[in-house]
């Protein structure tokens, strides 16, 4: 699909060029495939000096006569542009009802390739563009392609296949949204003409609704209060559904391009749609999409009085906005500028307040769990060129919503919290930092744990990261000095001539300057025995070594990596299989940089990839030394790195075993190939002898990479199980302390939301790990009830 949106920015070409194309010379028949295709692709998106309504009937005739020649291009063309175009449905669905009243059996094989397309749609898990195509094949009954009563039983037998047995929600809640989702197109002709039958299917969806389990939806909230309107999708859509039935399904928003040829409709002959077979679910192997909540910001109230009124919660033409404004983003997500003049060209821009909307619809996805569809630096960039393009109106909507997010902060899930505080100090950044931070004061006197104090606080360390210290105390009032950062330099106590180890790092000062070898500093490390023989190291000389090593390379990331490498060797020695060492290292290099969390950051992520530091250990450190930082997002960023890391570790492993086992199987088929000669003949003994060896050589290669992978997951899993496990002890140890109401605490509330974020944030591997967790941890009595209330909501979003 990629090509297929690049090749819709690319300038439209005007439609009124269709009469003077057909006069030119003689074309090839790929050159008339090509301009065909461009003027499908293309049609409706520039208006020219002739109506749609004009070009449309051009285009038709157009294509009219090259039906013989191409009519499977057509066809593959308009199939593509009804899953890739959404915006343009209606113009599609009318192209073809005009193509249908003037060639019957032509519409036929329209009908006959959707509904293999939507097949092969479905089989392929493409379940965004099929749900497209399920709006399509609605609407083409309003454009008299299709009858009516064939819709309905499309529609009753997608019901039918939400209702089956031993199958998962998610993929229920798909069957079920695509049905809600089509009905504003189809739901009005329904009602005048087979209202029994839209009942029964409203009947069903009711039905289903009703008993439907929503466990899930607290892990997707972006806050954990119940003030904020916070509606589960397909919860939201129903509503707006049955808001649109009690209005007799009139809407003004989609654009109905059939009506314009009402008469020439009218007449035609209908089709009758193919049965389509839903693929059979597969368990562990099929994929749904995850469900998720709509997100609201604003409402009528936050917008000008005299401006455009913000449509309710509950109207359809909010949900048709957010999705309108969504395929906007979707369709230019590669470029910020373009998406950007998209959006602000939106078509319903006089009818909506726009910086509002576009708003929503963009932080929506910013703080969509659990994960966001584009990567974040996306949207603060988009955020960015929207202030550039519209300078007298977006900035100060932009402030309203971030205003609004932090009063609102308080109830925020910490994900949301961090991805807040990522974007807020990315765009201070671009704009000098100015913010008006005096409208902040009430968290000056806020708890540390609670998040308007946390959140103020993140964001100026963020914005010291993105430029320096005394930056951030030129922008920052003096009564904020409680959430100012530390000067983020080293802190070395042993400068103290009266310091214990002042005479030890002085040594190792001076052994580093004397550029000692690593093997040389190794064996100073060294405690020796009774016998003058090396039997173990040091920690006490150990953590000064290494404070001196920082102290010495403080000056850049640099200077730190070069040392890093240089002592790469008596790192590993000293540390290798001994946590004790790691947990030194560890508490050392906190001592030294804890006003620096990004230096703490990227020496960690450094020290693993050395494979110096082991994944458990920072873990174990998180929990016990570390947990005083609990309150900060570094640790948390720590965790996730940690974790991401080891998991693409075993990502990639396994794309190399996977590549070893389809060698293996090239070369078994090219062996029975070569085992004789051309005439026949056996190969010659040391020919085949050389043959036997290299594949003994690559059978065991495999071997081994089969064994280093299963070591590999295995670790990764039992690391995952330890976190949550700490997790799970910490929550269950602080109710047994301090009895009941201690997970109404901020403290409680803080860390089980740590604990949603793990789940959130590894998504994937977790949810391969669910039986384990459930027969290890979250099935045992002692646990908690509200660290396995957490484990439940994550277990149900794929239930």
């Amino acid at each position: 699909a990629m090509s297929y949106r690049q090749d819709r920015r690319r300038p439209a070409e005007d439609d009124s060029e269709v009469d003077a194309k057909r006069r030119r010379a003689p074309e090839s028949q790929s050159e008339l495939e090509k301009r065909v295709v461009d003027l499908i692709m293309h049609i409706g998106d520039k208006p020219g000096a002739t109506s749609l309504e004009s070009n449309l009937e051009k285009l038709v005739t157009l294509l009219e006569g090259e039906l013989e020649k191409i009519g499977g291009r057509i066809i593959d063309t308009i199939m593509e542009c009804a899953k890739n175009l959404p915006d343009k449905l209606t113009i599609y669905s009318t192209l073809v009802g005009l193509l249908n009243a003037k060639n019957y059996n032509f519409g036929g094989e329209i009908v006959e390739k959707l509904v293999a397309e939507l097949q092969e749609t479905l089989e392929k898990e493409g379940h965004r563009h099929a749900v497209n195509l399920v709006t399509f094949i609605c609407d083409l009954a309003n454009c008299r392609v299709l009858s009516l009563t064939s819709v309905v039983e499309f529609l009753e037998g997608l019901l039918e296949a939400a209702s089956e047995d031993d199958i998962p929600q998610v993929r229920s809640d798909w069957f079920i949204y695509a049905v809600l989702r089509s009905l504003p197109w189809i739901a009005a002709e329904l009602k005048e003409k087979k209202a029994e039958e839209l009942e029964n299917v409203l009947g069903g969806i009711e039905q289903y609704m009703q008993q439907r389990n929503r466990t899930h939806i607290r892990m997707l909230q972006v806050w954990t209060g119940s003030t904020h309107e916070q509606e589960e999708y397909l919860d939201c859509l129903h509503e707006q559904i049955k808001l649109l039935s009690g209005a007799n399904w009139q809407e003004k928003h989609i654009a109905r391009m059939y009506i314009a040829f009402d008469a020439v409709l009218g007449d035609a002959l209908q089709h009758n749609l193919p049965t389509l077979a839903p693929p059979v679910h597969k368990p562990d192997v099929s994929a749904y999409p995850l469900p998720h909540v709509v997100f609201r910001l604003f409402d009528y109230a936050d917008c000008p009085e005299d401006g455009p009124v913000l449509p309710g919660a509950h109207s359809i033409e909010r949900h048709l906005i957010d999705e309108e404004l969504g395929w906007i983003i979707d369709l230019n997500e590669m470029n910020r500028k373009d998406c950007a003049e998209a959006l602000l060209a939106y078509t319903h821009r006089t009818a909506v307040p726009l910086p509002y909307v576009v708003l929503e619809t963009i932080f929506g996805r910013v703080f969509a769990l659990p994960d966001s569809p584009q990567p974040r630096i996306f949207y603060g960039a988009l955020l960015i060129e929207l202030c550039r393009l519209q300078p007298n109106t977006f900035p100060q909507v932009l402030a309203q919503a971030a205003e609004l997010l932090y009063d609102r902060s308080h109830e925020m899930q910490p994900v949301c919290l961090d991805r807040f505080v990522d974007w807020f100090s990315y765009h201070l950044s671009n704009f000098q930092y100015r913010w008006s931070w005096t409208d902040w004061n009430d968290c000056l006197e806020a708890d540390v744990l609670d998040n308007k104090f946390i959140l103020a606080r993140e964001v100026l360390e963020k914005c010291m990261r993105f430029s320096y210290y005394e930056r951030i105390c030129e922008i920052l009032p003096e009564t904020h000095e409680r959430v100012r950062p530390a000067k983020p330099d080293i802190i070395f106590p042993m400068d103290d001539e009266e310091h214990p180890e002042r005479a030890r790092s002085r040594h190792f000062h001076a052994l580093f300057q004397e550029k000692l070898s690593a093997e040389a500093m190794t064996e100073e490390l060294r405690v020796q025995d009774e016998k003058g023989e090396g039997a173990e190291f040091d920690a006490e000389a150990f953590a000064v070594f290494f404070a001196v090593l920082l102290k010495l390379a403080a000056k850049s990331f640099s200077h730190n990596f070069a040392a890093l490498t240089r002592y790469h060797r008596t790192l590993k020695v000293v540390v290798a299989n001994s946590p004790l060492m790691q947990q030194t290292l560890l508490n050392t290099l906190y001592g030294c940089w804890r006003n620096n969390a990004q230096m703490i950051l990227i020496l960690v992520d450094k020290l693993l990839k050395m494979q110096v530091l082991d994944c458990g250990v920072v873990i174990d450190w998180m929990f016990g030394d570390g947990k005083d930082e609990h309150s900060r997002q570094w640790l948390w960023e720590l965790l996730n790195n940690s974790l991401e890391k080891l998991g693409k570790h075993v990502a990639k492993s396994k794309l190399d075993l996977a590549a070893l086992r389809d060698a293996k199987e090239k070369r078994v088929k090219k062996e029975a190939e070569v085992k004789k000669d051309e005439d026949g003949e056996e190969m010659k003994e040391e020919e085949d002898q050389e043959m036997d060896d290299a594949t003994a050589d690559a059978d065991m290669e495999l071997m081994t990479k089969e064994a280093e992978v299963a070591a590999l997951a295995e670790r990764l899993k039992r690391i995952f199980i330890d976190v949550f496990m700490k997790f799970a002890s910490v929550l269950t140890e602080r109710v047994l302390a301090q009895g009941d109401g201690a997970e109404k605490t901020l403290w409680f509330t803080f860390m089980q939301g740590r604990m949603r974020q793990i789940f959130l944030t590894h998504e994937s591997l977790v949810r391969e790990y669910v039986p384990t967790l459930e027969q290890e941890l979250f099935s045992r009595p002692e646990v908690d009830k509200r660290a396995v209330e957490v484990f439940k909501e994550f277990v149900a979003l794929r239930a």
